[in-house]
């Protein structure tokens, strides 16, 4: 089986929107496991992690409207999912065969170049998340992951600040970045009083040309993921 993620709210369902026929579209609530590691698979936005042999969480990726997991399932290079699947939010899943999905595929030329312009972004964003992970200091990483997330999920507001589109914990995002929740929460503090950031609850603010001034990278600017 192949699944693919469908929320309407975004409205980036786009091409899938075909497939629906030949799938069955299920409902899981925020923080409910979708897939399991190691999972055959047999059927808001999406968070995939690994776990340490330690039993620390790592966050992988985030997905949203469109994507298609497990991809390496769906294109043959595993026989089982390599990680967790959770949903960050509330969200639906298109669950179908991966025969169906391959065959539409074939036949579908907007359903390919969909496909193919999701897993450019996400090449793209994985490129930026590994960047920040690069980094030794703990203040660098999460600035570089702060671009990343601005990149894919920002939202230029009112003030000038552009708004993550996301709800995100400390902890969320001392998992992305390999550090303790701890250490994130000191170091977000030290950049909200730089005024790099602001955030209140589980909402985070970025002011994007300062943080593009404190990293000195002005490619990441412009980067549309």
């Amino acid at each position: 089986m192949l699944i693919l993620i469908h929320m309407e709210e975004r409205l980036k369902f786009g091409a899938f929107r075909n497939l629906q026929p030949a799938g069955v579209t299920r409902q899981f609530a925020k923080k409910r496991t979708i897939l399991f590691q190691g999972e055959v698979p047999q059927s808001g936005l999406i968070k995939v992690y690994g776990i340490t042999t330690s039993g620390d969480q790592r966050t992988v990726t985030l997905l949203s409207a469109g994507d298609i997991f497990p991809v390496e399932c769906a294109f043959d290079k595993s026989r089982v999912s390599l990680y967790y699947y959770e949903a960050l939010t509330d969200c639906s899943v298109l669950s179908l065969p991966k025969a169906e999905f391959l065959q539409a595929l074939d036949r579908d030329g907007a359903l390919k170049t969909q496909v193919f312009h999701s897993y450019m972004a996400h090449y793209t964003s994985a490129t930026m998340h590994i960047y920040a992970l690069e980094h030794s200091h703990a203040q660098e990483k999460l600035v570089y992951i702060l671009q990343y997330l601005v990149a894919r999920f920002g939202e230029k507001q009112a003030s000038g600040l552009t708004k993550i589109s996301l709800r995100l914990s400390h902890q969320d995002i001392a998992e992305m970045v390999g550090l303790t929740r701890e250490t994130t929460a000191v170091e977000l503090h030290r950049l909200k009083d730089k005024k790099l950031i602001d955030y209140q609850r589980f909402s985070y603010f970025v002011n994007v040309p300062l943080l593009v001034q404190a990293t000195g990278s002005d490619e990441f600017e412009n980067v549309a993921v």
